[in-house]
Order: structure tokens, then C-alpha cells, then sequence
């Protein structure tokens, strides 16, 4: 419930089918909660086959919608038809890019202005119908027809609405993955919102909202798509966008510690990212958070492995993270491993072989590997079976800077607060 204020209806019902296939909730609870999203869609067969699963009558007034929507459809698709006959035509499409304004474009091809318009309406109208394909090819032309347009520099409301429709449409076709004639990705669309914000006149409380509704959705891409863009998890985990998790969604703390734990490429920023974290414990707290809380703040690494048990629970029903069990807790393994070696001098092989569940020679080889790859000044005693850790005292500089270093995203916090509020 935290979740689903800040996602449009369609995208909660690939979050409804993973729970269904979890069994954590009543499937007949689920399939109800269904029809209260469908009730505002035009997938009316889904809601229609819906009543039948759960054994019960369709209802007449839903049957006799789906004439109408069938019938609004055919009336929209009639009204854009000259247009999307344009739109068929590669040459054509080249036509239309080289127009400057969008009464060039009616005069070249002799359209009513009023088409332009209408290919939004009808690309909503199949949104609504979950033609998603077809909406984001729709929407993705009127956007580049209206970009064009240097008679109308500023962005209208309607423009605006366009590209989170096209960044729905991406996320529920699953258009992540970089395209090899350069097309439009969901990442992209995020990007053109974050850049928007960054510029627009709209009150600072209306901007920290549709921020906070853009790291949602950035969720999807980020934890669904088979690879993470780095320039995504930039953006997800930048101090803006961690100054508005603090401010009106702390529960996206959880999705920020897994990224620090699933991605090894920002293990520069875990120390940073861990302080915000245990700053923000009060308002939000969950086994993901405290697992990072209990290594890196507490050093205790019983309670890490208590906490990281319970993650085993918490990500197997959560959509976004069910997928990534396993690497999460590989990952979360060595984190403990790393930071067990940072803070013990001497570290006995057999000990460490018996906890990871290897023969020691194994065990030793492992170990050699990890102390590589995180840099870790340290070496191996074959003779005593140990591994013998080397730490240098920081220097004084170091110390200034980690005293210093979290100055900036508390006065972004205090200056967020303070806009806010007025």
C-alpha cells in the first residue's frame, strides 16, 4: 500500500500477478482487488474473464461497456485515420520529420490540426485497452512531432502527460535493453523527466511529488530489466533523489540498499549511502537496511546474519527483488567476508572455510581471489592456515574529508524541508 499511490493502475497488475503465483495472498482477495484497478480500464474481456474465475456473474453493464469502448476506438482510430496512413509510409515519417512546426506539418499533408491532437486520445484509448505496443509507437510519434514544433518551446501539461504515458508503455512492453537503431528506451523517457523537473516552473511540492512518482517507476527498469544502465543507478541513488526518498518515500530505502548490495560497481558509495541510511532509521527500517546497519555501522556480524535470514523472506514476495535471491545473497556473503577482513588481523582458514561450507584448500583459493579483487592488503600463511590483514592508519586528510563529506546532502536535506514547507 505504500507503494501504489505513487504507480499508475496498469503497472500494479504485473506486481498483483507475482503475488498470485507466491500464494502469500487469498488468489480470490487478489483476483477482487483486480477488478477495482480494471473497473477504470477499458480491458473489459479481462475483467469479464475475472468474474468468471472467481465464480461469479458478469455483470450487464460491463458487457454492454465493451460495445461502447469497441465503438470509441473505431470512432478515434476514423478521426487519426489520414494520419496513421502518413505514419505507415517510411518515406512519409521523413516527410513529417522535416516539418518545423505542426501547421507546416497539416499544410504538407493537408491534415486537420485537430488529427495531431486526436492521435493522443486515441493512443489513451489503447493504454486503456492494454495495447501497449501500440500506444507507445503512437505516443512516441506525436512526441517527436510536437519536439519539432519551434513555434511551441514550451512544454504543455499535455506534452508532459505524453511522456509518462510513453514511459508506462516502455515499462509494461519491457523496452529496456539499448536498441541497435538507436531507439527511445524506457531509461531514456526517465531521463527526459529527471532533465524537465530539473527546469520547470511547477510549485517545488508539485516537483517533489512527480519525483518521487519517477523513482518509482525507475524501480522497474532498474530491478526487472536483465541489465542496469550505470547512468540509471546514478540517477537512482544521486543526492537528489535520495534527499526526496528521505522526504516522501523512505521506503525506497530498502531498493537503494539492495543496489548497493546487488551492484559491485558502487561499492564506492556504500559508506555514504549507509550513513544516509542509518540517518533515516528511525522513519524506515526493514531487514535490507538493517543488514548494512549491523555490518558497516554496528561491525556486528552475528546481527548480520540474523537480518540477513530474514531477507531471504522479505525479498522472495517482493516483485522486485524475488528474482535476484541468490546473487543478493553471494553478495551480501562476501560484503561480510570483506569487512571481517578489514577489521581482524588474522583470520583462520578452517573457520572461514567451515562458515562458507568448502574444503579449505578451497576455501584458500577463494579467499585469495576475494583479497585480489578488493584490493585488500593482506596475504595468505599456508603454514598456519590463517590470513594475516595489514592496515595502514588513515591519514589525516582522509579523516577531514569523512568528517566533511556529508555536509552537502544535509543542507540539501535542510533546504528540501524548508521548500516544502512553504
Amino acid at each position: 500500500m505504500r507503494m501504489v499511490p505513487f504507480l499508475d493502475r496498469h503497472l500494479i497488475f504485473p506486481v498483483f500477478n507475482f503475488l498470485q503465483e507466491t500464494g502469500l495472498y487469498n488468489t480470490t482477495a487478489i483476483q477482487r482487488a483486480q477488478l477495482v484497478l480494471l473497473a477504470e480500464t477499458n480491458m473489459i474481456d479481462w475483467a469479464l474473464e475475472t468474474y468468471t474465475l472467481i465464480g461469479e456473474e458478469q455483470p450487464q453493464e460491463l458487457i454492454e461497456r465493451r460495445d461502447m469502448v469497441l465503438e470509441q476506438l473505431e470512432d478515434s482510430r476514423a478521426k487519426v485515420l489520414p494520419l496513421l496512413e502518413i505514419l505507415e509510409e517510411e518515406e512519409k515519417v521523413q516527410r513529417v520529420a522535416a516539418c518545423k512546426s505542426i501547421d507546416e506539418l497539416c499544410q504538407t499533408f493537408e491534415l486537420d490540426p485537430t488529427v495531431i491532437d486526436g492521435l493522443v486520445h486515441y493512443a489513451k484509448l489503447q493504454y486503456d485497452c492494454g495495447n501497449y505496443t501500440l500506444s507507445g509507437e503512437l505516443l512516441k510519434h506525436y512526441r517527436s512531432m510536437i519536439s519539432q514544433d519551434t513555434e511551441r518551446p514550451v512544454m504543455t501539461s499535455k506534452q508532459v502527460s505524453c511522456i509518462w504515458g510513453s514511459l508506462a508503455s516502455f515499462i509494461l512492453n519491457r523496452e529496456f535493453e539499448e536498441a541497435t537503431d538507436g531507439a527511445e528506451r524506457a531509461a531514456d523517457v526517465i531521463f527526459k523527466i529527471n532533465d524537465f523537473l530539473d527546469t520547470t516552473k511547477m510549485s517545488k511540492k508539485e516537483v517533489l511529488l512527480q519525483r518521487t512518482w519517477l523513482l518509482h517507476w525507475s524501480l522497474f527498469p532498474i530491478f526487472t530489466a536483465e541489465k542496469v544502465e550505470v547512468k540509471l543507478l546514478d540517477f537512482f541513488l544521486n543526492e537528489k533523489s535520495l534527499s526526496c526518498i528521505s522526504l516522501s518515500c523512505p521506503h525506497l530505502f530498502r531498493y537503494v540498499a539492495s543496489c548497493l548490495i546487488l551492484q559491485k560497481r558502487l561499492k564506492h558509495l556504500m559508506k555514504d549511502t549507509v550513513w544516509i541510511i542509518q540517518h533515516e532509521s528511525a522513519v524506515y527500517s526493514d531487514p535490507v537496511t538493517r543488514f548494512l546497519l549491523a555490518l558497516y555501522v554496528d561491525m556486528d556480524f552475528d546481527e548480520a546474519q540474523l537480518e540477513l535470514q530474514k531477507c531471504e523472506k522479505v525479498c522472495k514476495v517482493d516483485y522486485f527483488l524475488s528474482r535476484h535471491w541468490a546473487e543478493f545473497q553471494e553478495n551480501a556473503r562476501l560484503l561480510i567476508f570483506e569487512t571481517y577482513c578489514r577489521i581482524h588481523q588474522c583470520i583462520n582458514i578452517g573457520m572461514i572455510a567451515t562458515k562458507l561450507n568448502m574444503e579449505a584448500e578451497e576455501a584458500e583459493v577463494w579467499i585469495v581471489k576475494l583479497i585480489q579483487n578488493a584490493k585488500l592488503d593482506a596475504r595468505i600463511d599456508s603454514e598456519k592456515s590463517r590470513v594475516v590483514m595489514s592496515k595502514a592508519p588513515p591519514s589525516v586528510y582522509q579523516q577531514v574529508i569523512e568528517k566533511t563529506k556529508n555536509l552537502s546532502f544535509r543542507s540539501t536535506m535542510c533546504l528540501g524541508i524548508q521548500e516544502v514547507s512553504l
